[in-house]
Protein backbone atom coordinates (compact mmCIF):
# COMPACT_ATOMS: atom_id res chain seq x y z
CA UNK A 1 0.00 0.00 0.00
CA UNK A 2 1.95 3.29 -1.09
CA UNK A 3 1.53 6.83 1.08
CA UNK A 4 -1.14 7.65 -1.12
CA UNK A 5 -3.58 5.12 -0.08
CA UNK A 6 -2.76 5.51 3.48
CA UNK A 7 -3.57 9.28 3.16
CA UNK A 8 -6.91 9.19 1.52
CA UNK A 9 -8.03 6.07 4.19
CA UNK A 10 -6.83 8.04 7.07
CA UNK A 11 -8.61 11.28 5.11
CA UNK A 12 -11.87 9.81 5.44
CA UNK A 13 -11.50 8.23 8.35
CA UNK A 14 -11.33 11.73 9.50
CA UNK A 15 -14.51 12.71 7.58
CA UNK A 16 -16.74 10.18 8.64
CA UNK A 17 -15.49 10.94 12.35
CA UNK A 18 -16.55 14.44 12.13
CA UNK A 19 -19.28 13.85 10.81
CA UNK A 20 -20.51 11.35 12.66
CA UNK A 21 -19.50 13.98 15.77
CA UNK A 22 -21.99 16.45 14.08
CA UNK A 23 -24.59 13.74 13.74
CA UNK A 24 -24.11 12.91 17.38
CA UNK A 25 -25.17 16.95 18.48
CA UNK A 26 -27.63 17.42 15.79
CA UNK A 27 -30.21 14.36 16.16
CA UNK A 28 -31.32 12.05 19.38
CA UNK A 29 -29.26 9.10 20.20
CA UNK A 30 -32.38 6.90 19.97
CA UNK A 31 -31.58 7.73 15.97
CA UNK A 32 -27.96 7.51 16.06
CA UNK A 33 -27.88 3.97 17.29
CA UNK A 34 -30.42 3.42 14.30
CA UNK A 35 -28.23 4.69 11.92
CA UNK A 36 -25.27 2.81 13.28
CA UNK A 37 -27.11 -0.66 13.09
CA UNK A 38 -27.99 0.37 9.49
CA UNK A 39 -24.78 1.55 8.01
CA UNK A 40 -23.43 -1.78 9.90
CA UNK A 41 -25.99 -3.61 7.87
CA UNK A 42 -25.89 -1.57 4.27
CA UNK A 43 -21.80 -1.90 4.75
CA UNK A 44 -22.41 -5.91 4.33
CA UNK A 45 -25.29 -5.96 1.69
CA UNK A 46 -25.39 -6.01 -1.86
CA UNK A 47 -25.71 -2.11 -2.03
CA UNK A 48 -22.23 -1.90 -1.37
CA UNK A 49 -21.63 -2.95 -4.99
CA UNK A 50 -24.86 -0.80 -6.32
CA UNK A 51 -27.14 -3.22 -5.59
CA UNK A 52 -30.29 -2.34 -3.97
CA UNK A 53 -31.45 -3.83 -0.11
CA UNK A 54 -34.27 -3.61 1.76
CA UNK A 55 -33.26 -2.50 5.57
CA UNK A 56 -35.06 -4.79 7.82
CA UNK A 57 -36.66 -2.74 10.81
CA UNK A 58 -39.48 -2.92 13.33
CA UNK A 59 -42.24 -0.74 13.49
CA UNK A 60 -40.77 1.91 16.34
CA UNK A 61 -37.39 1.99 13.68
CA UNK A 62 -39.59 2.59 10.30
CA UNK A 63 -41.47 5.41 12.75
CA UNK A 64 -37.59 7.02 13.48
CA UNK A 65 -36.50 6.62 9.68
CA UNK A 66 -37.80 9.67 8.64
CA UNK A 67 -36.33 11.15 5.06
CA UNK A 68 -33.87 12.85 6.63
CA UNK A 69 -32.76 10.02 8.22
CA UNK A 70 -32.76 8.50 5.34
CA UNK A 71 -30.49 10.70 3.85
CA UNK A 72 -27.99 11.14 6.78
CA UNK A 73 -27.60 6.93 6.37
CA UNK A 74 -26.73 7.59 2.67
CA UNK A 75 -24.49 10.31 3.31
CA UNK A 76 -23.07 8.21 5.94
CA UNK A 77 -22.32 5.45 3.57
CA UNK A 78 -20.96 7.86 1.05
CA UNK A 79 -18.30 8.85 3.46
CA UNK A 80 -17.52 5.39 4.68
CA UNK A 81 -17.04 3.54 0.89
CA UNK A 82 -16.89 6.58 -1.28
CA UNK A 83 -13.74 7.57 -2.89
CA UNK A 84 -14.99 11.02 -3.92
CA UNK A 85 -17.47 13.69 -2.50
CA UNK A 86 -21.09 12.42 -3.08
CA UNK A 87 -24.71 13.88 -2.95
CA UNK A 88 -27.94 12.57 -1.79
CA UNK A 89 -30.65 12.63 -4.75
CA UNK A 90 -34.33 11.79 -4.91
CA UNK A 91 -35.16 9.21 -7.31
CA UNK A 92 -38.82 11.00 -7.47
CA UNK A 93 -42.36 10.01 -7.87
CA UNK A 94 -42.02 7.11 -10.25
CA UNK A 95 -43.74 4.21 -9.31
CA UNK A 96 -41.34 1.80 -7.83
CA UNK A 97 -39.03 5.04 -7.48
CA UNK A 98 -40.95 7.25 -4.87
CA UNK A 99 -39.63 8.23 -2.20
CA UNK A 100 -36.24 6.23 -3.06
CA UNK A 101 -33.17 7.70 -2.29
CA UNK A 102 -29.17 7.44 -3.70
CA UNK A 103 -25.90 8.67 -3.17
CA UNK A 104 -24.08 10.13 -6.72
CA UNK A 105 -21.20 12.36 -7.49
CA UNK A 106 -22.46 15.93 -7.91
CA UNK A 107 -22.28 15.91 -11.40
CA UNK A 108 -24.75 12.88 -12.25
CA UNK A 109 -26.82 14.33 -9.59
CA UNK A 110 -27.95 17.23 -12.01
CA UNK A 111 -27.70 14.71 -15.61
CA UNK A 112 -31.63 14.11 -15.95
CA UNK A 113 -30.43 11.05 -18.67
CA UNK A 114 -28.17 9.31 -15.07
CA UNK A 115 -30.78 9.93 -12.90
CA UNK A 116 -33.43 8.49 -15.92
CA UNK A 117 -31.64 5.93 -15.86
CA UNK A 118 -31.57 5.10 -12.52
CA UNK A 119 -35.08 5.35 -12.15
CA UNK A 120 -35.53 2.33 -15.02
CA UNK A 121 -32.97 0.06 -13.13
CA UNK A 122 -35.36 0.42 -10.07
CA UNK A 123 -38.61 0.09 -12.00
CA UNK A 124 -36.97 -3.31 -13.77
CA UNK A 125 -35.36 -4.79 -10.35
CA UNK A 126 -38.62 -4.28 -9.15
CA UNK A 127 -41.13 -6.18 -11.75
CA UNK A 128 -38.07 -8.86 -11.38
CA UNK A 129 -38.98 -9.33 -8.39
CA UNK A 130 -42.84 -9.02 -8.80
CA UNK A 131 -42.46 -12.24 -11.18
CA UNK A 132 -40.33 -13.78 -9.00
CA UNK A 133 -42.70 -13.53 -6.18
CA UNK A 134 -45.34 -14.56 -8.09
CA UNK A 135 -43.47 -17.58 -9.66
CA UNK A 136 -42.65 -18.76 -6.28
CA UNK A 137 -46.21 -18.51 -4.94
CA UNK A 138 -47.74 -20.52 -8.60
CA UNK A 139 -44.65 -23.04 -7.75
CA UNK A 140 -46.18 -23.28 -3.85
CA UNK A 141 -49.77 -23.43 -4.96
CA UNK A 142 -49.23 -26.49 -7.60
CA UNK A 143 -47.08 -28.16 -4.81
CA UNK A 144 -49.89 -27.74 -2.23
CA UNK A 145 -47.44 -25.56 -0.26
CA UNK A 146 -49.54 -22.59 -0.13
CA UNK A 147 -50.42 -21.68 3.33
Amino acid sequence: MDGYEEHGRSERTERLTQYLTELRERIDPESLDLLLRLLREVSTSPAVRGGTYELGMGPEEKALFTPALQAELLVLFGLLTAQDERVVVDLGDAPHAKGMKMLVPQEQAEDPEFLERHRQRVAAEAERRERDRREVEAIARASGMEA
